[in-house]
């Protein structure tokens, strides 16, 4: 479990870099940025229901 829970930190800290390095400059990146936002929700909806 202590493995899992750390291999989603992992994976949210890299959605949140991949999401702070890429301003929106067009329709194509916002998607792109939108798509980014909906696996970071995911990843920390799934890290909150394993610690609980």
């Amino acid at each position: 479990m202590k493995r899992t829970l750390h291999a989603l930190d992992k994976i949210q800290e890299r959605l949140e870099s991949e999401l702070d390095s890429r301003p929106p400059t067009s329709e194509k990146d916002a998607g792109y940025r939108s798509g980014i936002s909906e696996a970071l929700v995911c990843v920390m909806e799934v890290r909150q229901s394993l610690a609980r």
